[in-house]
């Protein structure tokens, strides 16, 4: 292994390491708040829930919310597409990535968790 490949190796694992490190300080601080529903913090799933019905959110809203989430998480790149052919713009297509496909994936996950619930 050459010099210049083992530094490029050194700074891909410390950039990884690094990029860990943040993730878990971020996880950590969303665990003392509460998040995960472990701690009593201000971000409880109970608290949360509480604050939503106050505000007069029910499931129907819900529902609806993550619904129109996971139709425009579905149509955003065909949307794109069209309007990028429609101007002109000579942009290549643009094809869906893993962070999109997540994101649909999560929006249709809640919306039967939602339904389920119902």
């Amino acid at each position: 292994m050459s010099k210049n490949q083992m530094n490029h190796y050194i700074r891909k694992r410390t950039q990884h390491f690094g990029l860990s490190m943040v993730v878990m300080g971020i996880s950590f601080f969303l665990y003392y708040l509460g998040l995960f529903g472990n701690v009593d913090g201000p971000l409880a799933p109970g608290k949360i829930g509480e604050s939503l019905a106050g505000m007069g959110v029910e499931k129907t809203h819900m529902l609806m919310f993550f619904l129109s989430f996971f139709i425009i998480a579905m149509a955003w790149n065909h949307i794109f597409n069209l309007v990028t052919y429609i101007t002109g713009s000579g942009v290549d297509p643009v094809k869906k990535g893993v962070v999109s496909h997540t994101v649909w994936v999560v929006a249709l996950v809640f919306c039967a968790i939602i339904m389920y619930c119902s």
